[in-house]
């Protein structure tokens, strides 16, 4: 069996170097590709997300204090403007004076 110019290993180990190198080659999800979060999205709505933190009922929502926002939440991933993803809510940019129930104080 050795008359095709491939054998089974080679063509193993080539499947192999494509899966781990395709990923690298293909263009990363850039923050305008992403979608704004507004506060009818049903996640936002069950994690009370606020586009803005000054805005959120203190009586509805007890935990949040007035020094919180998504600007300094671990859960905001890095980047530069208003608008950036969060862990929280994949796909969807959220505002960086925004708020939501899962804030986490940036370390």
């Amino acid at each position: 069996m050795q008359d095709s110019k491939f054998n089974r290993r080679q063509l193993i180990k080539g499947a192999l170097v494509g899966a781990v190198v395709a990923p690298a080659l293909l263009p990363q999800r850039s923050q305008a590709a992403l979608v704004t979060l507004t506060e009818d999205d049903p996640t936002a709505k069950a994690l009370g997300y606020h586009t803005n933190a000054k805005s959120v009922d203190v009586k509805a929502f007890p935990t949040y204090k007035p020094n919180q926002q998504c600007g300094n939440c671990v859960q905001l991933q890095p980047g530069t403007g208003n608008e950036r993803g969060c862990n929280i809510f994949p796909g969807k940019a959220v505002n960086v004076g925004g708020w939501c129930k899962v804030w986490v104080q940036k370390p």
